[in-house]
């Protein structure tokens, strides 16, 4: 938190409240509009989001006319804005569940639950019977992944750089700042470009389901769900429920192109030349997602007819390549699906997308780095001498930046190995719980043993669920922003040791308080 500015009624200066009261307000803005839909269908619903919007709008109104945003440059404070923001509108999120009854309120936790797994973009859902569900509860659900897919865009093209931590800073000018990924100089002309995009992209999904045969409703809430990489679908059946390969072969175009770095579709739509690295990015990423097509289709030969097996493998392939963790059928079934095939996934769990995409995981570029650096090391061990720099595409990769990326990845496995034995310790079988931690840090959102695409996630227990929460802001947010959070914490924490209120008149001093100690000798 940033320090209060002097004089009576004036605004104080706090980045992370200002940030976290507009986010708010953006949030109560999409409360309003699924009462709207609510109103309209008739269902159910409306109080519930009109009181919602109403708390919300309040808060963050509140939070935004007391305070400013400070104009000093601090990378801690900035990413501790963005994972406080996070934490709010997720609390604001489930309002609404609990407004409606959807989720008793002796289950608020569960509710939660759903109001993180939609704003991370994960996917995991406590709602058994999704179809019971009131139309304007579902539509705002929805919602929740497209802002939480829109705000990581933002986070990773235009605020990731700015630390250098999110592999965006491979092709990094002289000058300070993010990155020449960004679409142009000024952060704020290249938010408006990305929503600008990811808007269009959200237009074309919905035109193509809607063409397809969906209704409005069910169109425009997958669109907001697939461009997002989401996952959440309108139906308990996820995309099966429509048994429609027209859908299908949307909803895969979909993943993938919003899987893919937004930075690349720019320059395409623009004409522009992008940078080489991106494409070299690009290819690992197709290349990834057809080849784990190709390997589960072959793993499961003779369980399934070959339609169903292509159709199946093809469709989980981009599914969980792209982090978005739409259902077909149940792949944990092993008359259908050998448990080769869902190591197979397993592995698509890890890795996620494209850098710059709404896609979570670990990210292909990290993966590249990782197998770049381990030839090399094998080259070097019997070359010693060798001078032999690591290469994407056209682009040379610092010794830093390919430091900085192996410790991510380490950090990221570290956290979902933790992850799976809390989780196994809390009460799940070791399978499902393991998974389970996996698809939460990768923000997927099924898992393997029990809590497969058909099942929801209270097959998870539920003293378990929270770790499975703290996991999915940790994979949303690049691991970073919410580890500086805790950071920014303790920050305020050490300098609340050395300032001391002013206890007459006068200026107020920063003093140490004196020691405890008794001993006065030099040592």
């Amino acid at each position: 938190m940033n320090g209060p500015t002097t004089g009576a009624g004036r605004r104080f200066e706090s980045t992370p409240v200002h940030v976290s009261g507009l986010a708010l307000v953006f949030v109560a803005t999409g409360m309003a509009i699924s009462a709207g839909v609510a109103l309209v269908d008739g269902g159910g619903g409306t109080f519930a989001l009109v009181a919602s919007a109403a708390v919300t709008a309040s808060v963050g109104g509140a939070m935004m006319g007391s305070t400013t945003a400070s104009a000093r440059s601090d990378s801690p404070l900035a990413f501790a804005s963005v994972a406080w923001a996070w934490l709010a509108v997720s609390l604001a999120g489930s309002m609404p569940y609990l407004f409606s009854g959807v989720v008793p309120w002796s289950e608020a936790d569960n509710a939660l639950f759903e109001s993180v797994s939609g704003f991370t973009c994960t996917g995991a859902t406590i709602l058994a019977d999704i179809d019971g569900v009131a139309h304007g509860i579902l539509f705002f659900r929805s919602m929740t992944q497209w802002f939480g897919g829109m705000g990581l865009i933002v986070l990773a093209v235009s605020v990731l750089p700015a630390l250098k931590v999110g592999g965006l800073e491979l092709i990094a000018n002289e000058a300070p700042g993010p990155t020449a990924d960004r679409f142009t100089p000024r952060v704020a002309a290249t938010a408006r470009r990305l929503w600008l995009l990811y808007a269009g992209f959200t237009l074309a999904v919905a035109a193509a389901l809607l063409a397809a045969g969906l209704s409005v409703f069910d169109a425009v809430a997958h669109a907001f769900t697939t461009v997002a990489t989401g996952g959440y679908s309108t139906h308990t059946g996820s995309i099966a429920h429509f048994d429609s390969l027209a859908v299908e072969l949307v909803v895969m175009t979909g993943m993938i192109v919003c899987g893919a770095s937004f930075s690349i579709h720019w320059h395409t739509i623009m004409r522009t030349r992008s940078k080489l690295r991106g494409y070299s990015e690009l290819r690992w990423y197709l290349s990834l997602i057809g080849g784990a097509a190709i390997a589960v289709a072959l793993l499961n030969s003779g369980r399934l007819s070959l339609g169903s097996n292509l159709r199946e493998a093809a469709f989980y392939a981009v599914s969980l390549g792209s982090n978005t963790g739409y259902g077909l059928y149940d792949y944990t079934d092993s008359q259908r699906w050998t448990p080769a095939a869902q190591l197979v996934l397993l592995v698509l769990f890890l890795v996620g997308g494209m850098t710059g995409s709404t896609a979570g995981g670990m990210k292909v570029l990290r993966l590249q780095i990782v197998v770049r650096y381990a030839v090399r090391e094998v080259i070097r061990a019997r070359h010693r001498r060798a001078v032999l720099p690591m290469r994407l595409g056209d682009t040379t990769v610092a010794e830093d930046v390919a430091a900085r990326a192996l410790g991510f990845v380490l950090l990221y496995l570290g956290l979902a190995l933790v992850g799976g034995i809390v989780m196994t310790a809390l009460g799940n079988d070791l399978e499902t719980g393991f998974s389970g931690a996996v698809s939460a840090v990768g923000t997927v959102g099924p898992a393997l043993g029990e809590a497969g695409p058909t099942a929801s996630a209270l097959e998870f227990a539920r003293q378990s669920r929270p770790v499975m929460m703290v996991l999915m802001l940790f994979g949303r947010l690049e691991v970073f922003p919410t580890m500086l959070m805790f950071a920014a914490v303790a920050r305020a924490a050490t300098r609340s040791r050395y300032s001391r209120p002013a206890t007459g008149r006068g200026v107020r001093r920063l003093t140490r308080r004196p020691s405890r100690r008794t001993d006065r000798s030099p040592c």
